[in-house]
């Protein structure tokens, strides 16, 4: 009997707890439209019936009365960027950027926002100008990423390094074998400019950010090669394997020609043999074959492939081993059937004989030191994509 007296009395308190609670819900529906204004909705509509223009419009209006919509704007924005419209994020950053009602912590961040649509867009020197504008600013560090991805783009090196060590002073993790390929980057331009005396001291930076960078080495190599400085060249390119043996097929065929000017035909080719043996590669092969088909002939060019391919069997290595067993065959139906088949591997194997990123996956005939597809620096081994299917080379570890 106390137990149902009890509820008696619990059942209309609930009753009154939830009644109330409803008004204030209700109360608070009602205020809540009040504040938003008619601008808001429009702009949902414009959204909605996609036409994004007349709903930036509508959005604007709603910033210009009230800064506690400030994240919307953002996250607007931000979808536009995302949906590839540059221009319409660029539009609405712009507007955030110059709004003198919303705090200065906003509009900094505005401005970072509409470097960043300048810097997707292509217009670099507006980006550039958005990214300096907040070295004073707790997005300075962002900043200077930002401009370190677009002096990249820019190929403009001395900027790029000059970004790098800042952003190593704000305490961000810059690899120091991105700083060595900038500096290999700007010796590269002064190779190609006949400054050779400016290469080897860019160089010599590299190594001094990254004493395993191994481009550095191979650059050095070619600079005494251009000045026929024939001994140097190969010994600097020798002591290249120290540092990483699997990008010695990028100097094979110069180290071959750097042999042959010393007229030392046979240490080259004891060489090659070496390579070929120790760190095998399809590239150096073909330089070792086409040593050996130089010094002793194109029979024994021909008994190194087919011992090679037999002994490490690729489409690559047959189909160049086809290409040297069709040259001196006469017309006959066994020629026509073997021009056949290489002509089959051959259009199979151009898709093999690219170098591979092994980060984003991204392939192409000519070696890169920065991916293309992803930007990274030494993510493509300068090993075939069928070597690599194969024959994995572990990736190198970046400082």
């Amino acid at each position: 009997m106390e137990f149902e007296t009890w509820w008696l009395v619990l059942i209309p308190v609930l009753f009154s707890l939830g009644w109330l609670a409803a008004r204030l819900d209700r109360r608070s529906d009602e205020s809540t439209q009040e504040r938003v204004p008619t601008s808001y909705f429009k702009g949902v509509n414009f959204l909605l019936s996609e036409q994004p223009d007349k709903a930036i419009d509508a959005f604007l209006e709603v910033a210009s009365i009230d800064t506690h919509t400030v994240e919307l704007h953002f996250a607007l924005a931000n979808l536009f960027r995302k949906k590839g419209e540059v221009d319409r994020a660029i539009r609405v950053h712009q507007f955030l950027s110059t709004r003198e009602q919303i705090k200065q912590s906003e509009r900094e961040r505005a401005t970072y926002e509409l470097g960043v649509d300048f810097l997707r867009a292509g217009i670099l020197d507006r980006a550039e100008k958005a990214f300096f504008s907040l070295a004073a600013t707790d997005l300075k560090a962002d900043a200077a990423r930002q401009l370190l991805e677009l002096y990249e783009l820019e190929k403009a090196w001395d900027k790029a390094i000059e970004q790098a060590e800042k952003l190593r002073e704000f305490g961000a993790p810059i690899p120091s074998g991105d700083i060595a390929h900038f500096y290999c980057e700007q010796a590269q331009q002064a190779i190609e400019a006949g400054q050779f005396d400016d290469a080897r001291r860019g160089l010599q930076n590299a190594l001094l950010s990254e004493p395993k960078n191994v481009r550095a080495s191979l650059l050095l190599g070619e600079i005494y090669f251009l000045q026929d400085r024939f001994e140097e060249a190969i010994a600097q390119w020798r002591s290249a394997e120290k540092q990483n043996p699997w990008y010695l097929p990028l100097v094979g065929p110069k180290m071959w020609e750097a042999f042959k000017r010393l007229n030392r035909m046979d240490e080259g080719i004891a060489a090659l043999q070496t390579y070929c043996s120790m760190y095998p590669s399809i590239d150096l092969l073909l330089v070792l074959a086409k040593a050996i088909e130089e010094a002793k002939g194109p029979a024994a060019a021909f008994v190194l492939l087919r011992d090679q391919v037999r002994a490490r069997p690729s489409l690559l290595g047959l189909d160049k081993l086809l290409e040297h067993q069709l040259r001196d065959m006469t017309d006959d139906e066994r020629s026509q059937d073997l021009r056949l088949t290489r002509e089959l591997i051959s259009k199979h194997t151009q898709r093999l004989e690219r170098y591979r990123c092994q980060h984003c996956g991204f392939q192409a005939k000519k070696f890169y030191w920065q991916c293309p597809g992803c930007a990274h620096w030494d993510s493509i081994v300068p090993r075939r994509a069928e070597e690599l299917d194969f024959y994995p080379v572990p990736l190198k570890k970046t400082a």
